[in-house]
């Protein structure tokens, strides 16, 4: 099973349910390391070896952050980001894709689907 670090936008409610599904998630805004900077977060979740779950879409910028440089990014693109619409299409990506295969790799996680961006 993959590690995950939620970043501080990451509710709850998200953390709870990738938890009650076995992963080993850490998140920014429960354990007390909100406020970091984008770059301590991602070296963060480099030297942990965990796969970031974020909002944000400047983590989905390929140039700031190069594919090859983490183990893993997956960016919540729903709106209105509701817990239910966020839970569920969770559920459905992670029914879908091997995580296996996670390592430096991009997703982008839709209501209905999700993008996967790898190096070519």
């Amino acid at each position: 099973m993959i590690k995950v670090l939620a970043d501080e936008n990451i509710p709850p409610p998200i953390v709870e349910f990738l938890h009650q599904k076995g992963f080993d998630i850490k998140s920014l805004f429960q354990g007390g390391i909100s406020g970091a900077s984008d770059k301590d977060i991602m070296k963060l979740a480099c030297q942990e070896q965990r796969v970031l779950l974020t909002f944000d879409k400047h983590f989905a910028n390929v140039v700031l952050y190069p594919l090859s440089s983490h183990y893993g990014v997956i960016r919540i693109r729903i709106h209105p980001p509701l817990i239910s619409t966020v839970t569920r299409s969770l559920e459905h990506f992670l029914q879908k894709f091997d995580l296996a295969t996670i390592r430096a790799t991009l997703i982008v996680l839709e209501r209905d689907g999700f993008r996967v961006r790898r190096i070519s």
